[in-house]
């Protein structure tokens, strides 16, 4: 060989050296971290500031903050063009001497006026009281609505013709003359433990999300409010102990099978300020055949009147009827009533429906009706007086949201399952809003979306534009503007910056796959591997639960920083984690919902044993390690899984956050939609709580039970007898406690103790052999 050649070659050699070197530099996989994860804000999503829709096309208006002051603005999503509408730092307020911030805000109809809300503060879930102010649009002066020294505003709203503005304080109802700002109370029978106007209390906020609980009528002749009293209902003490001495708060927590509170629908007439209730047969009635109004608004005019509809509901939820009261004569009418063999499901942003059940149309002749009455969730047509029209959509797969009718193109717009449960998609739909004579049999949906994975779609309020958030298992959110045809016209916010860092980590995609349930159906399962993933070795699994009822724990959508804590477990631990979707969990029709109805738990612990077992029977899981972890109701879930049937035999460690342990301890609404009552349902009650099978705990068993001792949800209660009755049996267990956490667990560095503590837990009981 020449010279040259040998030149040739080991230059070559260099290059692949080099080359390869410059490879696995590029290829190597980054570390997650707990410390990246829960104590760095790296992996946050970034969310588009999309604000609020105005009347019509692709533009909102939204608030921008910047160093402390914010502005109203105008964006045309189009073109990017950017309106002031009200500079922040003008709105010096008289009674604070400082620029105000801007957390929400309302116009008149006239657009003369904006009613601002301020300095809010938490009530249970959200900052639902603050303080308000008016600002004149033509002179740019701010006002307050009320003396702050008063206390707390809340749901301070407009009147129609901009003259008046109400809110409730200390649980009445005030009503502002904006010439004057002369302060009138409507209401003056509120008080702490007793009558409750225009707002609710905690298990309807909770279980319901009604805590907004006053409207104007259309007209402004009316206000229409809820009025509770919780007299009956008993109180539930919680006891700060990082003090001194202990600091009690009290509240009223009905439990399953005790009292609710009373409620009934009042109407103020504003000409006169007189108060009619209407007579629902809920109020002081006896028995629970009539128990909740759990919805009320007001109609378009029908035959020249507006009239309050209320949802009127049975204690077991099962029976659910709407309702029209005349505010001028007190005379109340069933309009239908919809019946259910387990619970009915109102709009729930823990579960699968996103949208209400009733909607009433543009054309003031109609309203659009969700019901599961054919075992799918599918829209129904009615002539506003009750009368049935059709039925617009139907298959098998359910309606997750409804976005409204293009009532001139007669098109609705959907977001549904049709293509698969994991997956949400937007359909178009022909509708006839004709008589009935007209078209009678549901037409096909059109699919809109096209990109496989999760869609959450935001129409404009006139249905010409709509903004889509999509996501998929391994890709955080891509949010794009589309015109109705599903055109993209542009992209609003790609999360680039994540994408790119999460690229370097190189994470698989979850296996999608399917798992025998107890009875052999079918359950919707995933399962994250390491990239390095070996067959011929033997892995520990952890299953992750929640299983609540409309729940999803497996779907085709970024999952945000559990799911990347449990790439992180698979990844540097060489823990496989999956996740299952039981009987119970949503979007798989009413009946595949309503399989626990009245023995909560128990098909879904079954299912969770039937498919470790599975699992367990794949040559590269090692069937003696088997982990289960949740929280809340998944916490619920864990201890239930581990205890019950042959629960100790399959699974070797658990993980219960923030568990439901006896569902006599939760509260009217939720339990008893799902369960009925202790009275009805004591078997079932019984069946269902882990301390039943407290001393089924094997000794070589590890289970960690984790709780917040302010959980105002899951009381710590449940916990604390948890571990009585573990004890009791002489069963030994590990428990950690968060003083002054409530059921998030969160705060400081709250979260990165938790990881750091279930990573260990984990390593120490399921990896290590």
């Amino acid at each position: 060989m020449r010279k040259s050649s040998y030149v040739v070659l080991i230059w070559a050699l260099l290059f692949i050296g080099t080359g390869l070197n410059v490879y696995a530099q590029q290829s190597a996989r980054r570390q997650l971290t707990l410390q990246d994860l829960f104590a760095s804000p790296q992996f946050y999503e970034r969310g588009f500031e999309g604000g609020r829709w105005t009347d019509e096309g692709a533009t909102v208006t939204y608030i921008i903050e910047e160093g402390g002051i914010t502005d109203l603005v105008r964006y045309d999503l189009r073109t990017d063009e950017v309106e002031p509408l009200i500079e922040g730092e003008r709105l010096v307020a008289p009674d604070v001497n400082r620029p105000i911030r801007i957390e929400d805000y309302a116009y008149s109809q006239d657009g003369k006026k904006v009613l601002l809300y301020t300095d809010s503060e938490r009530v249970w879930r959200r900052n639902t009281k603050g303080f308000y102010y008016v600002y004149d649009v033509a002179s740019g002066t701010v006002t307050p609505l009320s003396d702050r020294s008063k206390g707390f505003q809340m749901f301070a709203k407009l009147s129609p013709d901009g003259e008046h503005a109400a809110f409730v304080r200390d649980r009445n109802i005030f009503l502002v003359d904006l010439n004057t700002m002369q302060e009138t109370p409507l209401t003056t029978n509120g008080s702490e433990g007793g009558i409750i106007n225009g707002t609710t209390d905690w298990v309807y906020e909770e279980e319901f999300s009604l805590f907004d609980a006053w409207n104007w009528s259309p007209d402004g002749r009316y206000i229409a409010f809820a009025q509770l009293d919780e007299s009956n209902t008993r109180n539930f003490a919680m006891a700060d102990l990082r003090g001194q001495y202990p600091v009690i708060s009290e509240f009223r927590y009905p439990k399953a099978g005790e009292a609710n509170s009373e409620i009934h629908i009042g109407v103020i007439d504003m000409a006169t300020k007189e108060t009619r209730f209407f007579d629902t047969g809920t109020w002081n009635a006896g028995g629970d055949s009539l128990e909740y109004i759990p919805r009320f608004g007001w109609t378009p005019q029908i035959d020249g009147r507006n009239y309050v509809w209320m949802f009127r509901e049975n204690r077991d939820q099962n029976v659910l009827d709407l309702l029209y009261a005349d505010p001028a004569s007190g005379e109340v009418r069933n309009v239908l009533t919809e019946r259910a063999m387990a619970g009915i499901e109102l709009d729930d942003p823990f579960g699968d429906l996103e949208t209400p059940l009733l909607t009433f149309l543009e054309d003031g002749e109609h309203f659009v009706w969700l019901s599961e009455r054919d075992g799918y969730r599918h829209l129904h047509l009615y002539e506003n007086d009750g009368t049935y029209v059709r039925q617009i959509t139907s298959g098998p797969w359910d309606i997750t949201d409804f976005h409204g009718i293009d009532e001139d193109a007669g098109i609705v717009y959907i977001t549904a399952t049709i293509e698969s449960p994991l997956e949400r998609h937007l359909y178009r739909v022909p509708v006839d809003l004709g008589k009935r004579a007209g078209r009678s049999v549901a037409s096909a949906p059109v699919k809109i979306t096209e990109r496989p994975g999760w869609h959450s779609i935001d129409f404009s309020k006139d249905l010409s534009y709509y903004i889509d958030t999509y996501s998929n298992a391994i890709t955080p959110s891509v949010v794009t503007l589309h015109k109705a045809d599903g055109d993209q016209v542009k992209v609003l916010e790609d999360n680039q910056q994540l994408r790119t860092l999460l690229a370097s980590y190189q994470l698989p995609e979850p296996e999608y796959l399917t798992v025998p349930g107890a009875d052999g159906t079918p359950l919707n399962a995933y399962l994250i591997k390491p990239s390095d993933f070996d067959p011929s070795k033997e892995y520990p699994l952890l299953i992750h639960v929640y299983g609540g009822p409309g729940s999803q724990e497996v779907t085709k959508q970024w999952a945000g920083i559990e799911r990347l804590w449990h790439y992180m477990l698979a990844e540097e631990h060489d823990i496989l984690v999956a996740g299952v979707d039981n009987r119970g969990t949503g979007a798989r029709g009413r009946d595949f919902r309503t399989v626990p109805y009245k023995r909560l738990g128990v098909p879904e612990a079954e299912d969770f044993i039937a498919s470790a077992r599975y699992f367990g029977d794949q040559p590269y899981i090692d069937a003696d390690r088997i982990g289960i972890w949740g929280w809340s109701y998944g916490g619920f879930m864990t201890l239930l899984s581990l205890l019950y049937g042959d629960g100790p035999e399959v699974f070797d460690t658990g993980i219960a956050v923030a568990p439901v342990t006896d569902w006599r301890q939760y509260d009217t609404i939720y339990t008893e939609r799902y369960m009925s009552t202790p009275q009805k349902n004591p078997e079932g009650y019984r069946i269902g709580s882990p301390v039943t099978y407290a001393d089924r705990l094997r000794e070589d068993q590890d289970l960690l039970i984790v709780h917040g001792d302010l959980d105002d949800n899951v009381h710590f209660q449940n916990a604390i007898q948890m571990a009585d009755a573990l004890q009791a049996a002489n069963k030994q267990f590990d428990f950690m406690v968060y003083p002054g956490r409530n059921h998030g667990i969160y705060g400081g560095t709250t979260r990165l103790h938790l990881y750091t503590m279930l990573t260990e837990y984990l390593v120490e009981n399921l990896k290590e052999e």
